[in-house]
């Protein structure tokens, strides 16, 4: 596995071939959806059961970016400044490179994800000690490229990157709603460096990027609007950086988790339904054009407004929520409602209220909202015959008069 230059560009030599990847940024539970969708390279985060990961990734066909995880340099400086704990880090980065250099799934080693690479100005052992676990990775396994992915298309920190560590074979970024701009953000350095790259995380906007609720909930697309979006970002931003050392991305997130909310990067429901977004991707990474079937929504109201007009409503309130359809777009639908507490980033508060009585009639629901004080969210998700699903919230917030002076 090597990076070969040539008049067109930088490509990624794998057996003799040029390898573009495809990828998603997933788990070992998602591999088969992943395969199935067209994708030739999962990104994997979690090295706890890796070896199961990569085994599983190779029978099916699939090739595997490991993620080495490091501390993050901000929070974490004793690792980087102290030497006794640096080579705690350098031991279980040695462990994992000696344990599956070999393994014929491997593609690429990635050398801590957002670790906050500081700034070539500051005066710190991180350098060294970072060239250091390079250095040891490429002892180990000189067959596999290692990169390091940072956050967004930040000139002054890939300037860092190539100055500071130029043993790195490449670089890679999350890029989410600063895609559109990533060309632009880089083109001042261009003379210095227009190197080959990786995109390993773009989708839809992350919940900073949003708009929010007076009471800072984000707030969040529809499922349809998000399929748009990553037709849309493909086609128009990486598409045409192919030629412009692009080795090739990973869509965030090819399987389900909760992060700001259950759905905010999820492709797939807890059942492994899709989203549109799935069968978007299937067409671009197949080169097909297939006439989506599954559910579509426009938007949905609570009470007659909208999430941005930051919805407050009393203790125990009857409330009316009512979802948006296309009009020309026969679906068949079911709908199912939940409710949960506002939860940010912290996915265990994110349960559904199972005490909520919904009083559903096909697009319309009426329920009574929870008596407790705070942030909240209503979720709905349309279901047809299909394998897909479509889905959207509002957040509201519950605010008791009798607490007010």
């Amino acid at each position: 596995m090597h990076i070969e230059k040539t008049e067109e560009g930088y490509s990624l030599i794998r057996n003799g071939e040029k390898f573009y990847i495809k990828g998603g940024a997933t788990n070992a539970e998602y591999l088969e959806e992943l395969k199935a969708a067209g994708a030739n390279t999962a990104r994997i985060y979690d090295t706890l059961y890796l070896q199961r990961t990569l085994d599983k990734a190779h029978s099916l066909g699939l090739m595997v970016v490991v993620d080495i995880p490091i501390p993050k340099y901000y929070n974490n400086l004793k690792y980087y400044e102290e030497r006794e704990y640096f080579l705690l880090v350098k031991e279980k980065v040695k462990n994992l490179v000696e344990k599956y250099y070999d393994h014929p799934a491997l593609l690429y080693w990635n050398l801590g994800n957002e670790i906050y690479y500081p700034y070539i100005y500051k005066s710190t052992n991180f350098f060294s000690n970072y060239n250091e676990l390079i250095d040891l990775i490429h002892e180990i396994d000189p067959n596999h490229p290692v990169s390091t992915s940072t956050i967004g298309a930040n000139k002054y920190r890939v300037l860092t990157i190539i100055t500071k560590s130029p043993q790195l074979d490449f670089i890679s970024f999350n890029a989410f709603g600063n895609l559109s701009r990533f060309s632009d953000l880089l083109s001042p350095i261009s003379p210095i460096w227009d190197g080959p790259h990786v995109i390993t995380e773009w989708g839809v906007n992350g919940p900073w990027e949003s708009n929010f609720t007076s009471w800072k909930a984000p707030i969040e697309e529809t499922s349809t609007k998000k399929a748009q979006l990553i037709k849309e970002r493909y086609n128009n931003y990486l598409e045409p950086i192919k030629k412009n050392g692009s080795l090739g991305n990973f869509v965030f997130y090819f399987a389900h988790k909760i992060e700001s909310t259950p759905t905010w990067y999820s492709l797939f429901k807890e059942n492994k339904l899709k989203t549109e977004a799935v069968f978007e991707l299937e067409n671009i990474w197949k080169e097909t054009n297939r006439i989506y079937k599954g559910p579509r929504l426009d938007y949905i109201l609570l009470n007659e407004l909208g999430a941005n007009k930051s919805i407050t409503l009393s203790p125990d309130e009857e409330v009316r929520a009512e979802v948006f359809l296309p009009g020309n777009f026969d679906q068949q639908l079911q709908y199912q409602w939940e409710l949960r507490p506002e939860s940010w980033y912290k996915s265990h508060e994110s349960k559904v209220l199972t005490e909520i009585d919904f009083k559903k009639d096909e697009n319309i629901v009426k329920f009574n909202v929870p008596k407790k004080e705070g942030p909240y969210r209503l979720f709905v998700y349309l279901t047809n015959e299909t394998e897909y699903f479509a889905t959207a919230n509002i957040p509201f917030y519950v605010l008791n008069p009798s607490d007010e002076e």
